[in-house]
């Protein structure tokens, strides 16, 4: 599956299915306790093609201090992994997934994708800044966007949204280690400031 995000701020986009055109993710972010309190806190949800509330993500900062995908409270982003040392070639880092020690989220500078070592087989793909897509991934005139590959685990060991926020959080890391421009959280639009004043309200009644 071809999936196209709406927006470089991946945690504020919609994924797109490029052969249907349907959506089938939506992430969106609101800050939840404003600069006066201490760091910026926020919480994204991300909900599925139905509307449902699938994950959410909560952070001080830009640091993601707790997650839950499904029904499962996973912690932090040391939980989301199955080792918290990552393996650090020249030009290349790496950390397996918790759901199967077989399958290596990997990055270099210009790429990241997990990674099935016992076929060698790309199971997850990020594409930054690519030039526009079709179901058939080769290139067509257009502006660059970013879009994921994505294949479901053989034997079902992985929902979709564990290995979509993995990916995230690992691009996250990616940044920091390369050097490359770190993540950036779009300024709120009037709405989101809005909903979060009223959530706010309601907190405190």
């Amino acid at each position: 599956m071809l999936l196209k995000f709406t927006s470089q701020d991946f945690f504020n986009s919609t994924l797109v299915d490029v052969a249907t055109s349907h959506p089938v993710s939506q992430l969106a972010t609101t800050i939840v306790a404003g600069p006066s309190s201490g760091p910026v806190c926020r919480q994204t949800e991300i909900r599925d093609r139905l509307d449902k509330v699938v994950g959410t993500i909560g952070w001080m900062g830009r640091v993601p201090q707790y997650m839950t995908l499904l029904d499962e409270h996973v912690g932090g982003l040391v939980d989301l992994f199955a080792s918290n040392t990552i393996q650090f070639i020249p030009k290349e880092m790496s950390i397996p997934t918790r759901f199967d020690t077989e399958y290596l989220w990997t990055a270099t500078p210009e790429e990241l994708y997990l990674l099935d070592f016992d076929s060698a087989t790309r199971m997850a793909e990020l594409h930054v800044h690519s030039p526009a897509l079709r179901a058939t991934h080769k290139p067509i005139p257009g502006r660059g966007a970013a879009y994921l590959k994505l294949s479901a685990h053989p034997l079902g060991l992985a929902p979709p949204i564990e290995i979509l926020v993995s990916l995230l959080m690992f691009d996250i890391l990616r940044r920091g280690r390369f050097g490359l421009p770190r993540y950036a959280f779009a300024p709120p639009s009037r709405l989101q400031q809005a909903w979060s004043r009223i959530r706010a309200r309601r907190n405190t009644v």
